[in-house]
């Protein structure tokens, strides 16, 4: 009689632990990143949080500033999700029918995300400006950040015309939807998520959707 092969059994086991592992990581990361800045945290500081070896940290993400972008990425989509525009919530943006749904559901998506990802999106963005390294990284993310945008002027478009062209309806929505607006209304103003949201819609509404004509007078 041959024996069991437990070969896929012990590989879902190790994969099982890796991915236990790299949720310690990113979790003691999050709170030293947001005690210390990217400067004011090192990696063996990660490790130890995290009650694991140095080297596990580097086996796992590669450098520092990768643990800070993984853990970016883990707030903007689950588990087994490569990209954010693939999840359920971008998805209804695309699959409704009507622009102003579009932009009244991306809008909401989108305040609901810069909640979440502000806090380390600064820590990013305030390395960026004293460290090389990280400020070539910060340039992929904001350029990737602009890739969906593109996806989300073209979802846009394809429900009926714009007051602007495509490329330049990206660049729009790149801008007013980013981290950093939010950072602006919610963290130095003090708006609320939802007051975000609804000036997110409207300002696109506003500066990408034809203008209604306004009925004459008598």
């Amino acid at each position: 009689m041959k024996p069991v092969k437990k070969r896929s059994y012990n590989s879902a086991m190790r994969q099982e632990q890796a991915a236990r592992t790299r949720a310690m990581i990113l979790d003691a990361a999050a709170e030293l990143f947001s005690a210390g800045g990217f400067g004011g945290t090192t990696i063996r500081a990660i490790a130890d949080r995290a009650g694991v070896a140095p080297d596990t940290v580097y086996a796992s993400f590669g450098s520092k500033v990768r643990v800070l972008t993984a853990l970016i990425d883990s707030r903007l989509a689950p588990p087994g999700v490569t990209n954010v525009t693939d999840r359920p919530e971008a998805q209804a943006v695309r699959d409704a029918v009507d622009q102003r749904e579009q932009l009244r559901l991306f809008a909401r998506d989108m305040a609901a995300l810069s909640t979440r990802v502000r806090p380390m999106y600064e820590v990013l963005r305030t390395a960026a400006a004293a460290e090389p390294e990280v400020r070539t990284v910060f340039a992929e993310m904001e350029k990737h950040r602009l890739v969906n945008m593109t996806r989300m002027a073209g979802w846009l478009g394809a429900r009926g015309p714009l007051r602007v062209e495509p490329e330049r309806a990206a660049h729009m929505i790149w801008v007013v939807a980013s981290p950093d607006v939010g950072r602006m209304l919610c963290d130095v103003l003090g708006w609320t998520e939802d007051e975000h949201a609804g000036w997110l819609e409207e300002t696109l509404a506003a500066t990408l959707l034809p203008q209604v004509p306004t009925p004459p007078q008598r």
